[in-house]
């Protein structure tokens, strides 16, 4: 019996080396099941208490892959001869003692106003605002537009938004630099401490978020555009705490003269949501699929990497970021302030939601996506390579698009970099829930994609002309563009 099987889980191994040249089949074969298993039971586990940004739990994850990429020759690429990027981070608590924001319609009409309970200030310094005029601006819909800047600026605005809105935070980003004097939203309300860069010190539009029903409904009433209401904001100034954050990065050195002088960029975040500050029972966001697939799967390739004799042709760079959860904050510091030159980052490749099959739409064992997936040739040299790994590469026709924003993919594509973040599942029923364990992957189905991910990096090494945006693609405008800018420099 035990011999039956051992020979029904080779029979795939043995046509996988017959079918794909000897280096390639080398690679591939040193990817295992039980070595994901093990860098997610660990990296999911309780002891690490949800990975939060900043937390001792994601210190502990991220000493562990500095030990991973350590114990597999990998060169240190961060700072100071280290495996560890230094980014300076403040801590700010936001005092709500005085805190009052109102919105209300003039005569007596409708107004909405709060005190301090369901809402997070966003801000930079103490803030006194009284009777701005209120511009009411909607974002629910890909064909949505912005209103003209002299429309809000110096006014308050109420933004109305749609997570299925692709490039939503790009857009929002848009909005700030046309200077209103502050925005408001609907949205997720955490009054725990929050991160920003150091270098945001004393800068910025202020932010209200809240998770008010009755603002839902007052801003539903109020028309697109300018608006009759009237706004008052009264906020205390932030607490600040300097902090240091890391990200994790390593590198194999290419065996080409001239190709090694380009990276490919192999990613994946390691903190997740830390501990429910609410509830009965498990509180603990383990993150195993979200993000803990992500980064064995980083590990697993830097390892089937090193230890393989021949080297690809570009450098391949392994690095697991902090703080995607509160916002990109890991990548787009790198993007800021990157260790190896922008213009020669022939292509990023982020891995997320690597482990479980069991998406909301349906099972997805043999299937693996991506988000832009037909954004760059990334997709084409992917989607060979499942046919080489007997596993189907394919795009979802809503999320590949709406999800190109909401992972790391996003801070090296605004940089004009070719980037897109691989998945198997969009959504799973533990997503960002005390429940997403280690136990609950599918390590077979993980090492077979995992592979075909192995390739599609071997390849894209391996090949003399690098990835490039599909400028026939009218969503990859602004990702071209920048690409263009990224040519012209010469350092």
């Amino acid at each position: 019996m035990r011999a039956s099987r051992f020979l029904l889980c080779l029979t795939p191994l043995l046509a996988l080396a017959q079918s794909l040249p000897p280096k390639e089949a080398a690679l591939l074969k040193s990817i295992r099941a039980n070595t994901l298993k093990a860098h997610v039971s660990f990296l999911a586990s309780d002891l690490l208490e949800g990975r939060d940004t900043p937390s001792r739990g994601l210190d502990i994850a991220g000493e562990y892959i500095a030990a991973q990429f350590r114990r597999v020759g990998l060169e240190p690429a961060g700072d100071n001869a280290t495996y560890f990027q230094i980014a300076p981070y403040l801590k700010i608590t936001q005092p709500l003692d005085n805190f009052r924001i109102r919105v209300e319609l003039p005569d007596g009409g409708k107004a909405w106003e709060s005190t301090g309970a369901k809402v997070m200030p966003i801000v930079y310094s103490a803030t006194n605002l009284a009777n701005l005029e209120v511009v009411k601006v909607a974002l629910t819909d890909e064909a949505a537009k912005l209103p003209a800047p002299e429309t809000v600026k110096g006014k308050a605005v109420i933004l109305v938004t749609s997570q299925r809105v692709p490039g939503l935070m790009a857009k929002r980003d848009e909005l700030l630099a046309m200077q209103p004097a502050v925005v408001i939203t609907g949205g997720f309300v955490s009054q725990q401490p929050r991160l920003r860069p150091a270098s945001t010190k004393g800068a910025g539009i202020p932010i209200v978020v809240t998770s008010d029903s009755d603002f839902t409904k007052f801003a539903a009433d109020l028309p697109a555009g300018p608006t009759a209401a009237k706004l008052t904001l009264q906020t205390a100034a932030p607490v600040e705490e300097q902090i240091s954050l890391r990200n994790v990065v390593a590198k194999l050195p290419g065996s080409d003269p001239a190709l090694s002088k380009q990276v490919v960029l192999l990613t994946a975040h390691y903190d997740h949501v830390g501990i429910a500050p609410r509830g009965d029972g498990d509180r603990i966001n383990n993150g195993a699929n979200d993000d803990a697939s992500g980064v064995a799967t980083v590990l697993t390739l830097a390892e089937a990497f090193a230890s393989r004799s021949e080297r690809p042709r570009r450098t391949l760079v392994f690095m697991t970021y902090f703080g995607e959860e509160k916002g990109l904050f890991g990548s787009r510091h790198y993007a800021e302030h990157p260790l190896f030159p922008l213009k020669d980052t022939a292509a990023n490749l982020n891995f997320e939601h690597m482990g479980r099959t069991d998406d909301a739409e349906g099972p997805k064992p043999g299937k693996i996506t991506a988000s832009g997936f037909d954004y760059t040739t990334i997709g084409e040299v992917l989607t060979q390579a499942g046919k080489d790994t007997d596993v189907e590469a394919w795009k979802h026709e809503k999320n590949s698009d709406a999800f190109f924003g909401r992972s790391d993919n996003q801070a090296l594509a605004d940089a004009g970099v070719p980037a897109l973040t691989l998945a198997v599942t969009w959504i799973f029923p533990d997503y960002h829930r005390p429940t997403d364990h280690w136990d609950k992957i599918d390590y077979t189905n993980m090492e077979r994609v995992v592979r075909t991910c192995a390739l599609t990096a071997e390849r894209i090494a391996d090949t003399e002309a690098p990835p490039h945006w599909i400028t026939t693609n009218p969503k990859v405008e602004k990702y071209a563009k920048a690409a263009q800018a990224l040519a012209t420099k010469t350092q």
